[in-house]
């Protein structure tokens, strides 16, 4: 008995020392495949009302660059929210035109200092194109100047809270082009595609309930590469709220949005945050066209004021 225990019991040892060893390497090659989140902090959960709502950072196969998918979602005047390990407190995102006055609403933007960032930023200066085609004729003529404008509302550190600007970053406009937004969206998935070196922005219809969605290209030491942002033409757009406005939606403060996570800012929940530029919805008609205090605190951070 003691001479077959012998003879067992040095084998069983060499297995479970490989066992051991192999667990070793896939959790190591796991833990290497993951992005790299720094001391950032983490997302906040996606509303449990749309299967589509979630961001995703992918590493792009063959490089040494990191993707990463955000997008802005239609809301109502309350969203459903899910939060972790807090107590759920519904925040109304106020429209312009309601009843609440416009400095109830700056005051709501300037008391709430929320914010969560990414683990990318732009260094120096994010140049960018545009695509018309396919724009919608109710903003195709108004449409350029409204993108600029949001692109420079961010930068600018545009605010009604008397918040110091501009931040040390800046876009430029270089031209139109051609070039579609590498941005896939559907109703079961969201992805990018290849990074060409260009940040564009256009026009795309998406089967996606996402409002906008937003393409970002960066490096594992952080630094951004380029940026794409595709809107989507399933919805009514405006660039001059209209008087009876129902269903349509504000392109400047959307956009305002998306280039907030060109530039490294995460979404914050539009139950508790809703008067916040990065709040993960917005409901129809609402104008957000300048920086919460939570906005600034974010760009702030990132890249500090001149």
């Amino acid at each position: 008995m003691r001479g077959h225990i012998g003879r067992i019991l040095p084998v069983a040892l060499a297995l479970f020392a490989a066992f051991i060893t192999l667990m070793v390497s896939v959790a190591s090659t796991v833990d290497e495949a993951l992005p790299r989140t720094g001391a950032a902090p983490a997302p906040e959960p996606a509303p449990a009302a749309d299967p589509d709502h979630g961001d995703e950072t992918v590493a792009v196969p063959g490089t040494d660059l990191m993707v990463s998918v955000d997008a802005v979602y239609p809301g109502g005047r309350t969203a459903s929210w899910i939060e972790s390990g807090a107590s759920t407190r519904e925040r109304t995102a106020i429209p312009a035109g309601s009843r609440a006055s416009a400095a109830t609403a700056a005051a709501a933007q300037c008391r709430d200092r929320a914010y969560a960032l990414a683990t990318w930023r732009v260094k120096g200066r994010l140049s960018w194109t545009y695509n018309p085609s396919a724009a919608p004729a109710a903003v195709g003529r108004s449409a350029l100047t409204e993108i600029k404008a949001s692109a420079q509302a961010l930068v600018a550190g545009q605010n009604v809270c008397r918040l110091p600007g501009p931040f040390k970053v800046t876009q430029a406009y270089q031209s139109t082009t051609k070039r579609a937004p590498a941005v896939v969206a559907t109703s079961r998935s969201t992805s990018c595609g290849k990074e060409d070196g260009a940040s564009v922005v256009g026009w795309k219809r998406m089967s996606s309930t996402a409002l906008a969605v937003t393409c970002t290209w960066w490096t594992r030491a952080g630094q951004v590469v380029s940026a794409d942002i595709a809107i989507n033409t399933r919805y009514a757009w405006f660039t001059k709220r209209p008087s009876r406005c129902s269903s349509s939606f504000d392109l400047r403060s959307v956009l305002v949005h998306e280039w907030g996570h060109a530039y490294g800012l995460n979404h914050v929940s539009p139950t508790r945050h809703g008067s916040q530029v990065m709040a993960s919805t917005i409901p129809a008609c609402a104008v957000v066209r300048t920086l919460g205090a939570g906005d600034h605190a974010a760009m702030r951070k990132l890249y500090g004021v001149r």
